[in-house]
């Protein structure tokens, strides 16, 4: 009976050690997270900032534009271009005394059509001061210094003055950074021609390159839109009834034949043009090249063409002869026209109205399937199904740590039963998000590594539910919820790392090949199983460790055969996967196999589980052993999984080198649970041996 009374007591004390555990390390890790992307006391106070009309925003949400090989939703290319430049979809500034929260959508808006108040928003963080305090080393070339005006004598107070009164980790706008941009950019310059390959930079050498494009990107936005400012200077003497007209740059893209034809004859052989015709010529070649960058907004003009064009190239297309289009093009220019001076002298409303017949007339322009992905597309952005899951994930995983305290009262019961609700709705949450994402992207749920992601965090909650659903001991339910929970944070933290939209189109040979499809989605149900079976195999070690399981030998005989059940899993769907994707490699490239360290890793998955199936069915592993195999097994598929993606060789690699260190800290953590697992068996197996001596 004391045996019993002590067995109950030490569960007690290992579910209590257990709790504050687990909460002392997500609470750690959230804290830490939280560090890395708070950078400001207080709101930055943005003067004569005028909130952007509900209205409007939501007008704004689904004009389309071309970005990334598709049509998308301004909604989607503002939240990603916010993500890249500012590390976060949101930023709260103070405006007219009030904090208010500024949206991508109103972010963009602002830089295209208000940049002098975009300037002064406090966009760019800098995690380390160094990498603006490094500048003032080494000298300016003389190019630079012609160019910006910099010379070396006054460069080291400009970046002195930039970074006075700042904080080692804080944001900067590009007011503050401006006059340091060319020796910024001169920098990132030299780190390239230096040293061309990113992977193999300095971490400040990384930032800096990283910062200098983040500049130039913003620069481009902030311009983009000077061909509609309507504000061309105009000469002393021009004809009244002209000058309004003539300050739009509409004015000249259609008067360019007579333009051209008046210089030539006004210009004798062999002599200049006058000053004020040199000036305008020069204006308007500056605005048509802003207008060049990579800012899709014009819809092809022509039936057999599906590219869409920046405005800058197509006014360059006019001004170089092919005018077939020109009237087009003019009447584009001058809605655009039309909106930025509303705006700038009628105010938010008239731009509205404007703003909404641009839209229209673009929408008359391209397919009516494409308007109505467009509307779909930005509810899927606003029903923003992950992060509601990771939500809903991260509340039922405390009710389950509370149940896991007191399982057998009627409250551990009820916390039991909440946390089952909340992982269903979850569960629904992804499925439905994920089903969105495909109708949206026309393909198979998998195409990149954030698919993935999804993927095995949706099907690793519904396998773990069903055997929930079949064991009923909560222990599943917990895995559950942490899984998908895990699954929804590490999706979250690649989204903002990685700042791509990866609905993207992928490229030919990878859309609609059936034998690729029906890989990736095997291969990854494969890489959720060995997960999976390192989950519970984890849980499993530390209730023994902990005496949490009360010396159940039922609970440890179930749990040993759900662990090899799942490992079995794996070898099942790891195998058929490898397999198909062998005959897609063949159909595709010629070859079933080409030790690609994707094949690789799969290829070690595979042989792995078998490894651990024959010393099961020889007898060499046993319940112990089993649970150390399969945590260690998850440090396989990590591997194949994650880390063969950062190793800059194969065809599987996607060049990403931040963040390495988390899979380093994964292996590190599931190497030392193996080595915790051996040793209490080691001892668990003297003390038998004692006991029966």
């Amino acid at each position: 009976m004391s045996k019993e009374i002590t067995s109950k007591r030490r569960s007690k004390i290992g579910r209590w050690a257990a709790f504050i555990l687990v909460m002392l390390l997500l609470g750690g890790y959230g804290l830490y997270t939280l560090r890395l992307n708070v950078s400001s006391e207080k709101p930055r106070a943005i003067e004569g900032y005028e909130i952007w009309d509900s209205a409007i925003v939501d007008s704004a949400r689904d004009v389309s534009l071309q970005d990334g090989g598709r049509i998308k939703p301004f909604s989607t290319w503002s939240g990603f271009t916010m993500l890249k430049l500012h590390g976060a979809r949101g930023m709260r500034i103070e405006a007219g005394g009030k904090v208010a929260k500024i949206s991508p959508e109103e972010f963009m808006l602002d830089c295209l059509f208000r940049p002098h108040l975009a300037r002064e928003l406090p966009i760019f963080r800098v995690d380390n001061s160094e990498v603006i305090s490094s500048l003032a080393t080494g000298d300016l070339p003389e190019e630079v210094q012609r160019l910006s005006g910099i010379d070396n004598a006054s460069k080291n107070e400009a970046i002195r003055e930039v970074v006075k009164d700042k904080g080692k980790r804080d944001r900067y706008s590009y007011s503050e950074l401006e006059p340091i941009a060319p020796i910024l950019l001169a920098r990132v310059q030299k780190i390239r021609k230096d040293q061309p390959e990113k992977a193999k930079m300095t971490s400040q050498q990384r930032d800096t390159v990283d910062l200098g494009e983040k500049i130039w990107m913003f620069t481009a936005l902030i311009y983009h839109m000077d061909f509609a400012r309507a504000d061309i200077e105009i000469q002393e003497g021009t004809p009244a009834m002209d000058k309004e007209r003539m300050r739009r740059m509409s004015y000249w893209v259609r008067s360019f034949p007579l333009l051209r034809k008046a210089v030539l004859e006004m210009k004798p052989q062999g002599e200049k043009l006058p000053a004020g015709i040199m000036s305008l010529f020069s204006d308007l070649e500056r605005r048509m090249i802003r207008a060049s960058e990579d800012i899709r907004l014009l819809p092809p003009y022509a039936d057999d063409s599906e590219e869409w064009l920046p405005v800058g190239k197509r006014i360059e297309s006019v001004l170089t002869g092919k005018r077939a289009h020109a009237d087009a093009l003019v009447s584009d220019m001058e809605m655009m026209e039309d909106m930025t001076i509303a705006l700038r002298d009628e105010g938010q409303t008239a731009f509205g109205k404007h703003l909404n017949t641009w839209k229209t007339s673009v929408h008359d322009r391209i397919d009516p399937k494409i308007v109505s992905q467009l509307g779909s597309e930005v509810a899927y952005g606003k029903w923003n199904y992950f992060y509601r899951a990771l939500v809903a994930f991260i509340v039922g995983f405390i009710f389950v740590m509370i149940s896991w305290l007191a399982p057998r009262s009627r409250g551990g019961r009820i916390c039991t039963t909440i946390a089952t609700v909340l992982a269903l709705l979850s569960l629904g949450l992804m499925i439905a998000g994920i089903t969105h994402r495909s109708i949206l992207m026309e393909r198979s749920p998998i195409g990149n590594l954030y698919d993935t992601i999804l993927f095995i965090g949706a099907t690793g909650v519904l396998v773990l539910l069903l055997v929930e659903y079949l064991t009923k001991r909560a222990v599943a339910l917990g895995l559950a919820v942490f899984m998908g929970m895990a699954c929804m944070f590490l999706a979250r933290r690649y989204e903002i790392g990685d700042a791509k939209d990866h609905m993207d189109p992928l490229v030919a040979v990878l859309k609609s090949n059936f034998w690729l499809s029906t890989h990736v989605v095997t291969i990854t149900i494969g890489y959720m199983g060995g997960l999976a079976a390192a989950g519970l195999s984890v849980i499993y070690l530390f209730a023994r460790v902990l005496g949490i399981d009360e010396g159940d030998k039922n609970f440890r005989r179930a749990m040993t055969r759900i662990a090899y059940g799942m490992v079995c899993f794996t070898l099942f769907f790891s195998l058929i996967g490898t397999v198909l994707g062998g005959i897609w490699a063949n159909d595709s490239w010629g070859r079933f196999w080409g030790w690609d360290p994707k094949e690789n890793g799969a290829l070690m998955i595979v042989l792995w589980c078998l490894v651990v199936l024959h010393a099961r069915l020889a007898g060499y592993l046993r319940e112990w052993g089993i649970h150390v195999a399969a945590v260690f097994g998850a440090n396989i598929v990590a591997f194949s999984w994650w880390h063969v993606n950062s190793l800059s060789t194969g065809l599987h690699s996607y060049g990403f080198i931040d963040g390495l260190g988390v899979i380093w800290g994964f292996y590190a953590l599931l190497t030392a649970v193996c080595l915790m697992g051996m040793v209490c068996a080691l001892i668990e197996r003297k003390g038998k041996k004692k006991t029966k001596a």
